[in-house]
């Protein structure tokens, strides 16, 4: 692996030379399969887009830990990240934006000021993805790889989907599928859209990450001085899995609201279903981040939803608010301390801020609450109470290749608990990461 990792970092330095000379309306994701295969993809709304992601991260304290959230790495030093390839079609390649979105529609994101289309089209998406995110990428039932276990790196084909647009109400999209969650808003790509941060956010960590079902989104007609109005309904397999062992579905449910100038919107976005006994066989082996047994079988219901607020104030300037809450029904079975006995509710919120210095310059910042009762994330056994973050980097896009984020990060834990940081030692924690994405 590590002889990976250095050719890696060859290929970085032979290809910034070559990107140097891109002009400012080159878009880098898909460009090396495009010069294989020449117009072939485009003419047909295919992208084969890939890229790479890695990060040398540290911390304060004498441990080499930096859970439970240090850019979803467990440890210091230099990670591979995600070395991901994508093929899509069309609406599926988003939010990559390798093509212009085509509909007033699009799943899991907004609705659009665009016309309604009269025809029905057809998009997909496949995406498999190697390094150490896929930890937390898995699917119960469909990733389990088993060469990988001895190494921090592993592979996770998270998303294949299709993704339909049907010209029915004002506008309507059935997602089909493995697909990334639209809950905390990250949907698994480590840029912007929709990443502003290498590491990732405390909801990020109460929040299924994936999906596999159906999701359908249908686009309301307004009039166009209320704005712009959709709703998804789903039914899912559970958080994480192919194979829920409790045999139970889970249920999606969202609303998004958009102002006719697309400045400002709000997003109401929840799950619903049973949590019990569907966490992971093995740690990276996917399922959810939550221990309930029950020993008569008893359906444990599971609830986690959210409300994001969301404005640009400027050309530069733009900022989320967001809201969330969960809770998971308590089992009767403590096989372990992170299993969960008693009734449990988690909730938080954060602010973040995205401004524009210069063109290829973006300065972030995020401030994180959460609080976690009875510690029922199993990365908080042990430690209830409250977490206080504080995140600010730059985002620089060196060219359309290569962007560089350098990030600091500082987390407060108060609670009654043990520590949180450090490998169970310290109260608080900085990280410094330096984070380098090249997309190809």
């Amino acid at each position: 692996m590590q002889k990976l990792k250095f050719i890696l970092v060859l290929t970085f330095a032979s290809l910034f030379n070559q990107s140097a000379f891109a002009t400012d309306d080159f878009y880098a994701p898909g460009s090396f399969a495009d010069s294989i295969f020449g117009e072939v993809l485009s003419k047909n709304e295919l992208g084969l887009i890939g890229w790479v992601s890695t990060t040398l991260v540290f911390n304060d304290d004498g441990s080499d830990g930096i859970l439970p959230n240090g850019a979803l790495s467990s440890d210091e030093g230099f990670h591979l990240n995600q070395l991901a390839l994508m093929f899509c079609k069309g609406d599926g390649c988003l939010p990559t934006t390798k093509f212009s979105p085509k509909h007033n529609l699009l799943s899991r994101i907004t609705p659009t000021p665009a016309p309604k289309s009269e025809s029905i089209d057809i998009g997909f998406n496949i995406l498999a993805v190697y390094g150490t995110d896929s930890q937390f990428l898995r699917i119960s039932g469909f990733d389990d790889f088993d060469f990988d276990d001895n190494h921090d790196e592993k592979l996770s084909i998270p998303q294949w989907y299709l993704d339909i647009y049907l010209p029915y109400f004002d506008g309507m999209n059935i997602m089909v599928g493995s697909f990334m969650s639209a809950l905390s808003r990250e949907i698994g790509y480590p840029y912007a859209p929709p990443r502003w941060f290498a590491t990732s956010s405390y909801e990020l960590l109460y929040s299924p990450i994936k999906h596999v079902g159906a999701l359908v989104s249908i686009k309301l007609p307004t009039n166009k001085d209320f704005g712009l109005l959709s709703i998804e309904g789903g039914v899912t397999t559970g958080w994480n899995t192919f194979d829920n062992r409790n045999g139970s579905l889970a249920y999606l449910a969202g609303i998004r609201y958009r102002t006719s100038d697309m400045r400002t919107g709000i997003d109401l976005e929840m799950i619903y279903g049973n949590g019990a006994d569907d966490f992971g066989e093995a740690p990276a082996k996917g399922g959810s981040q939550f221990f309930a047994l029950s020993s008569s079988g008893k359906d444990l219901d599971r609830f986690t939803g959210n409300i994001t607020l969301m404005h640009q104030f400027s050309p530069r300037l733009e900022a989320i608010l967001e809201f969330f809450y969960g809770s998971q029904e308590g089992g009767d079975i403590k096989a372990a301390p992170q299993f969960i006995v008693e009734d449990a509710e988690w909730y938080g919120s954060f602010a973040a801020f995205r401004y524009q210095l210069q063109p290829d310059l973006h300065v972030n910042t995020r401030i994180e609450w959460v609080k976690d009762k009875v510690g029922a994330n199993a990365l908080f056994a042990g430690s209830p109470g409250e977490v206080y973050s504080f995140t600010t980097n730059l985002d620089w896009q060196i060219n359309p290749y290569f962007n560089i984020i350098p990030e600091i990060k500082y987390d407060q834990y108060d609670g009654n608990g043990l520590p949180l940081f450090g490998n169970k030692t310290q109260d608080n924690q900085l990280l410094g990461l330096l984070n380098i994405v090249f997309k190809f």
